[in-house]
């Protein structure tokens, strides 16, 4: 499994994360190449799951070799690097693309020469919460997920503590924590073209069970650059009976002066949002963790 390729036609090194982003985003061809990153190396690479919609995916696109005899003798992202291996920072999660994120292509300059010492490793770099979720739930299969980190606006934080299950905590606790919650989920469509979310598992509340819910607008959706991405998996979900499990980046809201108490999730951010099958909820077991 290869993390990062050339993209000749952009002069840019991207990983294969952004350019599911890219081809999801119509900004990058079904076709289009992309040139391994080792020592001296040109072999062309093939960017895996890039088509497929995100509700089907069960790893994370990732580029790999067409054949092994294509890379150089010196390429060391195929035979492997001499010395000692690089360690390789924590994963890094930004709140906000950088406003060119899905240009057409990359500003004209002149070809980068492609230098003959290996490249140092890099931190993977994610935008969408979806992401994130996929590498949580390789963690949770490896069983390092009290040491595996990641770096959230400047904090390092491991995927243990990152990811809270919404069910039966203290609420009126928890209202400035800002987490990646996740618990099941009922999901539908409104009539305005946006999606209701009500929680099944709730928060508690002194003798109260509060099930917080979310409202994704139209507005919102069509606004956002991978709205294909989006509807696509929550409207097969809604065909497959509405049940789901739920991902959001946010802090839990409850007014103080309502005569009902009820909780909400606000998400500004439609990348801050993932939405999935069942199919997972076995992987998520017992992988709460509150502190």
């Amino acid at each position: 499994m290869i993390e990062e390729a050339i993209q000749p036609e952009r002069e840019e090194r991207l990983s294969a994360e952004r350019a599911y982003e890219l081809y999801w985003a119509d900004v990058l061809d079904g076709d289009a190449t992309f040139l391994c990153t080792g020592n001296g190396c040109t072999a062309r690479l093939i960017c895996a799951c890039l088509d497929k919609p995100e509700q089907n995916l069960r790893i994370r696109p990732y580029f790999r070799s067409r054949r092994l005899d294509d890379h150089a003798p010196t390429c060391e992202v195929a035979h492997g690097k001499a010395g000692a291996a690089r360690e390789k920072g924590p994963d890094v999660f930004d709140a906000e693309r950088p406003r060119d994120h899905f240009r057409e292509r990359a500003p004209s300059a002149a070809p980068r020469a492609r230098t003959s010492a290996p490249a140092a490793p890099r931190a993977s770099r994610y935008y969408r919460l979806s992401s994130l979720v996929q590498k949580f739930l390789e963690h949770r299969r490896d069983g390092d997920l009290d040491t595996a980190t990641v770096d959230m606006g400047g904090e390092t934080l491991t995927y243990a503590g990152l990811f809270r299950n919404v069910y039966r905590q203290k609420v009126a606790d928890l209202t400035g924590t800002r987490a990646i919650w996740w618990g099941t989920a009922s999901l539908r469509a409104t009539r305005e073209g946006g999606y209701y979310l009500r929680f099944s598992r709730a928060f508690r509340h002194d003798d109260a069970d509060l099930h917080p819910t979310v409202t994704l607008t139209a507005r919102d959706i069509e606004a956002y650059p991978v709205r294909r991405l989006l509807r696509a998996r929550l409207d097969k979900l809604i065909a497959e009976g509405g049940r789901c499990v739920a991902f959001l980046w946010a802090r839990p809201w409850m007014p103080k002066d309502a005569e009902s108490p009820f909780v909400r999730f606000y998400v500004d951010n439609l990348d801050h949002i993932d939405v999935r099958g069942m199919e997972i909820l076995e992987a998520l077991q017992q992988t709460s963790r509150v502190r």
